[in-house]
């Protein structure tokens, strides 16, 4: 899927880039601009940024359910990008419509106890 067309970033790309960035020390925030420029590219009109912000989120959780980069790193980056958003607009951008339904039982074990252990 494309997840921004004037950079020509697809899911695959964003993916990519999370694992390697999720699998460094001291791993910086997955935000979508440190995101860009590990794909040394530029949001361009910015109409993607939601679409982007999403599908790291979407992305984190497939890479901890799989086991591609360790739970831990994967619930830090998560409690790191949650910590301070108390805009519900903005965590609708980030969880979808469903905010509030989604609890912690229903994450991987391994993300549930490093969530609670981050807390």
């Amino acid at each position: 899927m494309i997840v921004c067309s004037c950079s020509a970033i697809s899911d695959a790309d964003i993916e990519k880039a999370l694992t390697e960035i999720l699998s460094e020390p001291g791993a910086p925030l997955p935000t979508p601009g440190v995101v860009y420029r590990h794909l040394e590219k530029k949001m361009v009109c910015c109409g993607c940024a939601p679409l982007a912000v999403s599908t790291i989120y979407q992305k984190i959780d497939e890479l901890a359910e799989r086991g591609i980069v360790c739970p831990y790193a994967c619930a830090c980056a998560q409690g790191r990008l949650l910590k301070g958003t108390n805009d519900t607009a903005a965590l609708r951008l980030i969880h979808g419509p469903s905010i509030g339904r989604r609890r912690t039982a229903e994450r991987p074990a391994a993300v549930r106890e490093a969530l609670v252990a981050a807390e």
